[in-house]
């Protein structure tokens, strides 16, 4: 015999037992090889998540050490709070009251500091320009 003619007949025995038993085994034992896999597939996701939760661990304690020693380099160059903001200033105006006392009535005397006449002393003037722009505009529709 020679060693292609015993490979093939091992080779022909192999399938020749896969083709009879494996659909049998698959057949009577398929509850088990389902709870196999789905705990295989359950230990690889909890084995990635171990390994992203270690990775992410790490490199946050890596970042906050760095953050550390970056703002240990800048407390020599830290401004003062007092800095930031301007002083008082000294208050130089006078005190005054920015609006009136409100009054039940009016009398003439009462109202003269606060009312100026617009057309006091200009009349005239002020009728004659409101007159022209009355005409233009009574001239200018049809």
């Amino acid at each position: 015999m020679q060693a292609g003619d015993l490979i093939w007949t091992i080779r022909e025995r192999v399938r020749k037992l896969i083709r009879e038993k494996t659909p049998a085994f698959f057949q009577t034992r398929r509850r088990i090889i389902l709870l196999s896999l789905g705990g295989f597939a359950l230990v690889v996701t909890l084995g990635f998540a171990a390994v992203f939760i270690i990775q992410n661990h790490v490199r946050t304690i890596r970042f906050r050490a760095a953050a550390g020693e970056l703002a240990d380099s800048f407390k020599p160059l830290a401004i003062p709070p007092e800095d930031f903001f301007l002083p008082e200033e000294p208050d130089l105006l006078p005190d005054f009251l920015p609006e009136r006392l409100p009054r039940d009535t009016w009398t003439i005397d009462d109202a003269r500091p606060y009312w100026t006449d617009p057309l006091e002393g200009n009349a005239r003037l002020w009728r004659d320009r409101f007159g022209s722009a009355i005409d233009d505009l009574l001239e200018g529709v049809p």
